[in-house]
């Protein structure tokens, strides 16, 4: 994330201020108390990117010697041979621990950090801070991806304003950086994923350095000025590092705060002379960290996913101590013997012409073994008894249900009896979409027809909306197909209630935040929404002369069930210790139990208790069933299977029974 300083005029304090910047970053990954607002660390990078890497550029221009050819030949060196073999490594942990799915994650996010685009990968698939991306070895790349992109078009740019405008480089450098940080005011509101990923949000960052780098601003002249500006510079950093959470919105007017602290700190030192904080951020260990930083920011990430991902849980803080150590070590061994020989008086590959062969046969290649992953399904066989679990696990569901309509994105589809008027619905989000094979079974058993309206993150809550997303449209529609077809006199009711009602799922603190459209109150809290919303919708539906059966929700493990066998089928341990118990499961649904149970004292309103028949004798959750022929019941941390489906159908016979007895008997 850096370019070799030696072509400038070198200054100490800046490999000091690299060191601040990597270790921000690291101890906040690492979970270190204090640095919660550490993510920062990337934003003072681009600031010394832009800086330095602009100095260089304009020198090499003014000399008449600036070479793009050069510049990229630069960029190899400096990027490549680290980068490639933390690819490489993690690759090789990822074959080893990573089951089918993670493995294909993985692929997708090596071809996309190969080819410099992760970052765009990344905003697709989802946002920095979700457990999606905390849990990916390579989020990190994103950064270098913003780099290498800015700085495909960036070097032509100084070459052009060099030529056509008159060396008017503060002109057009402040104007870009001011149409790029409204963009990033606006977007982080607007788009927030997007706005943190994209090279156009962020450009406004490298340029504050290369603003710098012009030495067209007015020079201080006073040692007191200095040192006051270096002084609220390091203030300003060290705010952003202790105080910005994951939840501060960023990077917008927030990253405001870092990047300018960033920028006073390498203004107040341009004209050679350091100020108190210049000097203490050129102590030699500072210095040294500064020197592998561009190592520790490549491997530290991986590093801390991987133990966690082999673990199922977060660091101790001795186990974060020797992570850290550990990371050290690999980047100075990774400095000496991966990233020096490329670099110096004796390169390895010293010609420019073998250099950019090799490096597009390394781009081609990787880029291909991260296809060949993806195409080949993540080679699940490489366990084999993994592999059984999951072709057992979704047997018999494929093609259930046959579609009728669409209806704001979600398909409603006809399952069970085929010859028989639908008489039901079940209704809810993607635990809802589990239980389909369950009501399928259960209406061909019963000779029985019903519908199925099942989307990810849509709880039947009427008038909710989920982190500012139209929720309550999708309700009104279901609610209003339902009072459309009277043939329906039964709708079951299935959500993750309790992961609504606390805002946020078991084990895990990514918040999701609900609103309530029928209250003005923005403030209401998430258990009081899903009470009255909740409420609502079964009143609702009880108007319309319709039966409500709400479905409890299945016990969440809190590690993802596939993962969870896969690696303990490597180590040979029993999962049993790592899945939650029925007392776990009563403490997480307390809030969403006292609902659930006020709700069922209603008349019309009866209550299936599934998670009931996914705990063992012992009170431990079960993942996987039938010992002779064993087979998963979960898809991940919280989802049934199809097996998992027709598993807890049991739970739903007395409810069909009653259905079938009223149905058959008109």
């Amino acid at each position: 994330m850096q370019e070799n300083p030696l072509s400038v005029n070198y200054r100490a304090d800046i490999d000091g201020l690299r060191a601040i910047a990597v270790l921000a970053v690291i101890f906040f990954h690492a979970g270190v108390p204090g640095f919660s607002g550490g993510f920062i660390g990337v934003d003072i990078f681009f600031v010394i990117s832009g800086f330095l890497i602009t100095s260089i550029i304009l020198k090499e221009i003014n000399n008449g010697k600036f070479s793009i050819a050069r510049f990229y030949e630069r960029r190899i060196r400096r990027i490549f041979p680290a980068l490639f073999f933390v690819i490489a490594v993690t690759s090789f942990g990822g074959a080893v621990l990573f089951e089918p799915a993670s493995f294909i994650d993985l692929a997708a996010t090596i071809t996309s950090t190969t080819l410099f685009f992760s970052n765009i990968w990344l905003w697709q698939h989802a946002g920095y801070f979700d457990v999606a991306s905390i849990e990916r070895p390579l989020l990190h790349t994103w950064s270098l991806a913003v780099e290498e992109q800015f700085y495909i078009v960036f070097p032509l740019l100084l070459v052009a304003i060099n030529r056509f405008f008159s060396n008017k480089y503060l002109h057009w450098l402040i104007g870009i950086w001011i149409s790029s940080f409204l963009i990033s005011i606006w977007g982080v509101h607007a788009h927030p994923n997007s706005t943190f990923y994209l090279v156009h949000t962020r450009a406004w960052e490298l340029i504050s350095g290369s603003i710098l780098a012009t030495g067209l601003l007015p020079q201080l002249k006073s040692e007191v000025k200095r040192n006051l500006l270096s002084a609220g510079g390091f203030g300003l950093v060290l705010f952003s590092i202790v105080f910005y959470t994951e939840s501060t919105p960023f990077p917008g007017a927030s990253a405001l705060v870092p990047v300018m602290g960033c920028s006073m700190l390498i203004y107040s030192g341009i004209e050679g002379k350091a100020t108190v904080i210049n000097r203490l951020m050129s102590i030699k260990p500072l210095v040294f960290i500064g020197l592998i930083s561009y190592s520790l920011y490549l491997w530290h990430w991986p590093v801390i996913v991987m133990t966690k991902y082999f673990l199922f849980r977060q660091l101790t803080p001795l186990e974060t101590i020797g992570i850290i150590v550990a990371i050290f070590i690999i980047s100075i061994i990774s400095l000496e013997f991966i990233e020096k020989p490329f670099r110096g008086n004796y390169p390895i590959f010293p010609q420019r012409k073998p250099l950019f062969i090799i490096a597009a046969t390394t781009i081609l290649i990787t880029a291909i073994s991260g296809y060949a992953v993806a195409l080949n399904n993540g080679f699940p066989n490489r366990s084999h008894y993994v592999s059984t679990l999951l072709d057992r696990a979704h047997q018999g569901g494929d093609n259930i249900g046959s579609p009728v309509t669409k209806i704001e994105h979600c398909t409603i589809k006809r399952v069970g009896a085929a010859d028989r008027e639908p008489t039901f619905i079940i209704w809810g989000d993607s635990h809802a979409g589990t239980l389909v094979p369950t009501v399928d079974l259960m209406g061909k058993s019963y000779d029985l027809s019903g519908y199925t309206a099942a989307f990810y993150n849509r709880p039947p809550l009427l008038g909710v909306d989920i982190d500012k997303d139209n929720t309550h449209v999708f309700n009104d529609s279901i609610l209003l197909f339902i009072k459309n077809h009277p043939e329906i006199n039964t709708v079951f009711l299935v959500g993750m209630w309790e992961r609504y009602a606390s805002g946020h799922r078991y084990n895990e603190s990514n918040p999701v935040k609900l609103t309530d459209t029928f209250s003005n109150s923005s403030n209401a809290s998430n258990v009081l929404v899903v009470n009255n919303s909740l409420s609502r919708t079964v009143k609702a539906i009880l108007a319309l002369n319709r039966k409500v059966v709400i479905v409890s929700d299945v016990p969440e493990l809190g590690v993802h069930a596939v993962r969870l066998c896969w690696v303990k089928n490597i180590t040979g341990e029993s999962i049993t210790g790592h899945l939650p118990t029925i007392q776990d499961y009563t403490t997480r649904n307390n809030n969403a139990n006292a609902l659930l149970n006020g709700l069922s004292r209603t008349p019309g309103v009866s209550i299936i208790h599934p998670e009931s028949l996914l705990f063992d004798h012992n009170g431990r959750a079960i993942i996987i069933a039938d010992n002779k022929t064993p087979t998963l019941l979960y898809t991940d941390s919280d989802h049934l299977s199809t097996y998992g489906a027709f598993f807890v159908a049991p739970a739903f016979q007395d409810v069909f029974r009653r259905m079938a007895s009223t149905q058959h008997t008109l």
